[in-house]
């Protein structure tokens, strides 16, 4: 008797998929994500068929576009600026004040003199 496999066939993003206007999810790398509306879909969504449907059906005024087009979505979508990277824009600012007030102190303390007599001057 043979064993069947009843694995889920899982698909790989495929770049031709950017001429329906389709990206890699940037949370996870095997859903496909629309560049117009943003949506994330299931892996089994991932069929040029489903996603060219998608394209005629909810973006019908885009469906004729060519592929320099989603090119350019794709590029201004990774352009855009991430949570992460705002945060840790702000945490560089903090690291800089923080060095400043560092070095201040030390130079105080090598010059054996009090915290409080910089303030004065």
């Amino acid at each position: 008797m043979s064993e069947t496999n009843n694995k889920k066939k899982c698909r790989q993003y495929n770049i031709q998929y950017l001429k329906y206007g389709f990206t890699q999810s940037p949370t996870n790398q095997l859903l496909p994500m629309c560049l117009i509306c943003q949506k994330v879909f299931s892996n089994e969504a991932m069929k040029p068929s489903r996603l060219q449907e998608h394209l005629n059906k909810i973006h019908a005024d885009k469906k004729d576009k060519d592929l320099s087009y989603f090119q350019g979505l794709e590029k201004k979508y990774l352009k855009q600026p991430t949570i992460s990277n705002l945060f840790a824009s702000c945490s560089k600012q903090e690291d800089d004040g923080l060095r400043a007030s560092y070095n201040i102190s030390l130079l105080i303390a090598k010059a054996g003199k009090q915290q409080t007599q910089l303030v004065k001057n």
